[in-house]
């Protein structure tokens, strides 16, 4: 089941006993909590009829004696208690010193969901379920448990959400800045909000009614993977001074050199998948990018040789290997890696 499946379901009011919501859109995952506490508990019995125990990823710590008793509690005013775990890990595969305590806790919580009272909903909200544990995955759905993954969106569903929130504000937003927007922010729905926000704010002073590239330049977090792109282009081009320029842009934005050196390795490796990859939807299923990053990354990779990318690729290990022995400082690595890229 996806996020408008599970939506549907709760709003028409189909509320099972069992949820594992999971994946890496969380304002979408918080949506759907929000519409289950708002489906589930009774307007100001939150306090009575809602608990909420979040693990932190640490399953061995799993009280699971608590779990057990606010679960076979009866609701206070609720028609049912809403009994919400969060990042309890418990289905991914365990491994370290808590693997033992942490099996047992599975078991525990196998158990009492093959138990789990008609009075209670329980909810697993997971980043990390790849429902590799068969046995509590078997016991989840024999008690007819709901599994729900919450993806990124694609692209033309972000722009329309996009351009929905544009207009309940009265604005209109040009189609390059919404697609500059969603790849800055990386698909993520929460950071795309927030960067509305601060649109929103600078033309409720402005006057303004159109957001364009330029305002979005002017307002939103940096472009760091289109100043990758533009890297990479000038290394395809064999123009030194102009990757040069281009670092200096992204140390200007105070980005940390790290971070460009790893950003840089990404890309290269992406481009490396992207040369070999005909087809930009196997790409971006398999290297887990969005459709109009995968369509760019195939476009560029066509502008260098296979030699070319494969060369690239073993001077940014020799230039990582040198940093680490300390042979020279990361900022002189990476501007003589941008150097000898360009004169390949």
């Amino acid at each position: 089941m996806d996020y408008s499946q599970l939506n549907k379901a709760i709003t028409a009011g189909e509320i099972a006993s069992l949820y594992l919501i999971y994946g890496e859109e969380d304002w979408l995952i918080q949506q759907l909590i929000q519409s289950l506490i708002k489906a589930v508990i009774a307007p100001g019995a939150e306090t009575l009829d809602l608990v909420v125990i979040d693990v932190a990823h640490q399953p061995q710590t799993l009280d699971t004696a608590r779990i057990a008793l606010e679960v076979k509690t009866l609701p206070f005013i609720s028609e049912k208690k809403l009994v919400m775990l969060k990042n309890t890990d418990l289905f991914v595969s365990a491994s370290g010193a808590g693997k033992a305590q942490t099996d047992e806790n599975r078991k525990e919580i196998r158990d009492l969901i093959t138990d789990l009272p008609d009075t209670t909903v329980l909810v697993f909200v997971e980043t990390k379920a790849n429902l590799s544990q068969k046995s509590l995955l078997s016991a989840f759905e024999k008690r007819g448990g709901i599994k729900a993954e919450i993806r990124i969106q694609d692209d033309r569903t972000l722009q329309s959400w996009v351009n929905v929130g544009c207009k309940s504000q009265r604005l209109s937003i040009d189609p390059e800045a919404a697609i500059s927007l969603i790849d800055r922010c990386e698909g993520q729905m929460r950071e795309i909000r927030t960067e509305l926000e601060k649109l929103f704010l600078y033309l409720g002073w402005s006057g303004d009614k159109k957001i364009t590239l330029e305002l979005v330049d002017l307002v939103c977090r940096p472009d760091n993977r289109g100043s990758i792109f533009d890297l990479t282009d000038a290394i395809s081009s064999g123009d030194a001074e102009k990757a040069l320029q281009v670092l200096d842009l992204l140390l200007l934005r105070k980005e940390p050199v790290p971070l460009i050196l790893f950003m840089l390795h990404r890309h290269i490796r992406q481009l490396l998948a992207a040369y070999t990859e005909h087809d930009s939807r196997v790409l971006a299923s398999r290297m887990r990018l969005r459709p109009f990053v995968a369509n760019k990354l195939r476009l560029q990779a066509r502008r260098f040789s296979p030699h070319k990318l494969a060369s690239i690729y073993e001077l940014m290990f020799q230039t990582d290997l040198r940093i680490k022995k300390g042979l020279l400082n990361d900022l002189l690595g990476l501007e003589l890696l941008l150097v000898e890229a360009a004169s390949l």
